[in-house]
């Protein structure tokens, strides 16, 4: 009898024991996960002591690209505005220096509204739809355009009474995760990469768009990214990021082979165009056709009263 209580008492010794090794594991397992989750955050994360907000950067450490495709020292044309060819061609993004491979992140909790390839200029392309008060929260109070290099805050046709809400990464070799997904800030969404860009590029980079707008393929009514973003210019760049990006200007990166496949060549939204465009045009088709039958009707109708009188 004295040796089965024993016994007994042995067995949920064990399983209290058991019990409490189990819930160490697990709460072991939580703290990785949470550690882990919070990791990128910590990597990108920065806080703007000269306005009091902590952002997450589109990559880590975000710089202009200092050279335009041909390997040429045009650090402005990365800029927002009428940035290139003296004033003649506006450019509506930042082109931010990035290595073929690097880690994109998502700026904001938002959700993945659209993904495409445009082969004609901006490769592998996705689109983040974000709460447009989200983004009035990081914008930079103080930031102020290079008017000598004739950078904008605003594209053609802005229009302040409508919420910005859209943000672009082009040029991207990978993405991980799909039309309708939900990402939240910090979140690893894709890999940059040279797709869409002037074959055999030697200016690696992330084109990055806000707008408040979108419709077709792109966006429209874009507003400057630096008014959200502290993105390093070419005169704040240390000598050692300087001398990186002169060392990768002098390779020639070509567009990978496949990067393609799997993904569609049209916007979504363009999609969505061409069918209301299509249900407009049945609409006006099948009236026509009822006009043309009513018309045929009276036309019969008086064929007969004129042949009985």
């Amino acid at each position: 009898m004295e040796e089965s209580k024993n016994k007994n008492f042995i067995n949920k010794k064990n399983m209290i024991i058991a019990g409490i090794v189990s819930f160490a594991i697990l709460v072991i397992v939580i703290l990785i996960l949470i550690f882990n989750g919070n990791k990128n955050l910590k990597d990108n994360g920065v806080f703007e002591e000269d306005d009091n907000i902590f952002r997450i950067n589109p990559v880590k450490d975000p710089q202009l690209a200092y050279y335009n495709f041909r390997g040429e020292e045009y650090p402005d044309w990365s800029k927002f505005g009428r940035v290139r060819s003296n004033g003649l061609r506006v450019h509506q993004g930042v082109d931010i220096f990035a290595q073929p491979g690097t880690d994109v992140y998502a700026v904001l909790d938002g959700k993945v509204v659209d993904l495409y390839v445009d082969k004609k200029g901006y490769g592998l392309n996705l689109y983040l739809e974000v709460n447009p008060a989200d983004l009035e929260k990081i914008k930079r109070k103080h930031y102020k355009p290079k008017e000598s290099a004739r950078e904008q805050l605003y594209g053609p046709n802005y229009n302040p009474a409508f919420p910005i809400k859209y943000i672009r990464y082009a040029h991207l070799s990978e993405v991980k995760v799909k039309v309708g997904d939900e990402v939240k800030a910090g979140q690893v969404i894709a890999k940059t990469g040279t797709t869409g860009n002037a074959s055999g590029t030697h200016a690696p980079h992330l084109h990055f768009e806000i707008a408040f707008e979108m419709r077709g393929k792109g966006l429209l009514n874009r507003v400057d990214p630096e008014m959200y973003f502290k993105i390093k210019n070419g005169n704040n760049l240390t000598k050692e990021e300087k001398k990186i990006q002169t060392e990768k200007s002098k390779m020639q990166w070509f567009e990978p082979k496949g990067y393609d496949k799997g993904f569609i060549t049209e916007s979504i939204f363009l999609e969505k165009e061409k069918e209301k465009e299509k249900l407009e045009k049945n609409l006006k088709d099948g009236k026509k056709i009822e006009e043309i039958e009513k018309t045929k009707k009276l036309k019969n109708k008086t064929q007969k009263n004129q042949k009985r009188e």
